[in-house]
């Protein structure tokens, strides 16, 4: 009785050697790369959750903060980041995940009696689009010159 074999990577029927489990050398290779999402990579489950647990603590400070110095707060770490120094920061600000307002994570006052400040992402974006006419993206990986301060000279 002959059984069809499929290839472990890309399921495409295999011929050759009864052992053959993979239908090329670039399918062996592709199979055991390493996996670059959290679902099947450890380490990057927890280098994102060390990344989440961070904008969740920023958060916390920056609603903490009365409502007259948060902007000045999300400005300087759009400052730090811009300047290379904290590359995290920029990822966290810049997450395209932390943006959506479907996620809980880096909103730690979500649920039913908690304000929703929602996530720092988000307001870092807000505040790009309002003072510099750009993604926050586009900000802290310097694509957009800084806005004009309204100093007169």
């Amino acid at each position: 009785m002959l059984q069809i074999r499929l290839c472990l990577h890309c399921k495409e029927p295999i011929d050759g050697r009864r052992d053959k489990k993979f239908c090329s050398d670039g399918c062996l290779k592709r199979a055991n790369e390493n996996k670059q999402n959290s679902y099947e990579s450890t380490e990057k489950r927890n280098k994102n959750y060390r990344l989440f647990d961070r904008a969740s603590r920023l958060i916390e400070i920056c609603v903490g903060h009365p409502p007259f110095e948060r902007l000045g707060f999300i400005e300087e770490l759009i400052q730090i980041a811009r300047s290379g120094e904290d590359n995290e920061l920029r990822v966290i600000l810049s997450n395209r995940y932390l943006m959506g307002s479907e996620n809980d994570y880096g909103n730690p006052f979500s649920g039913k009696r908690g304000r929703n400040y929602g996530s720092l992402a988000a307001m870092a974006e807000k505040y790009a689009q309002r003072y510099w006419k750009a993604s926050i993206w586009e900000v802290v990986y310097c694509k957009v010159n800084e806005p004009p301060t309204g100093d007169c000279a």
